[in-house]
């Protein structure tokens, strides 16, 4: 059975003057023992675990996988792994697939398919206008909160800083 581990850098590493050095990942077990890496039992999840949480909904719980869904979610949209072609209604009969990244990033059902009766709308995307621009919405937001993070890093560290000069004196 393989096994992965899922870490999350902690507020003080990203705020951290040499946060672009402790974040780097070490190649050998060895150089980990006694580090703040060192990997602890119960973050560790098997492959087998990790594809199970992926194929579920984040915002209900819902195991897609198992072909559950919620009606009333956003992000299950009402069908588990693939549904009728929404651009048509299911008319040209193709099954969509489930976009599991895009679902899970914008907390909405996304999906990937051609339709045969339009395939003109393909020619732009694999999803409808609307839902190309909530997904662009969703990156754009993704990449201010990193900024924003960033900022609000820098201006601690110059509280900091400008505290530590104030209790010399």
């Amino acid at each position: 059975m393989s096994s992965a581990s899922v870490h999350a850098p902690q507020i003080a590493d990203i705020c951290s003057p040499l946060a672009h050095h402790n974040l780097g990942l070490s190649a050998s077990l060895p150089d980990l023992v006694g580090s703040p890496l060192e990997i602890s039992m119960d973050s560790v999840l098997t492959i087998e675990e990790l594809r199970q949480h992926l194929g579920s909904c984040f915002t209900c719980g819902v195991s897609w996988t198992d072909d559950h869904v919620s009606l009333d979610c956003s992000e299950c949209g009402g069908y588990s792994l693939d549904r009728p072609c929404p651009l048509c209604d299911g008319q040209c009969a193709v099954q969509w697939k489930r976009d599991f990244a895009m679902s899970h990033a914008c907390g909405k059902a996304r999906w990937l398919g051609v339709c045969l009766s339009f395939p003109e709308a393909m020619a732009m995307q694999q999803m409808p206008v609307a839902a190309t621009a909530s997904a662009t919405s969703c990156a754009a937001a993704a990449a201010n909160q990193l900024r924003l993070a960033q900022e609000l890093c820098s201006r601690l560290e110059q509280l900091s800083t400008s505290t530590n000069k104030i209790t010399r004196i």
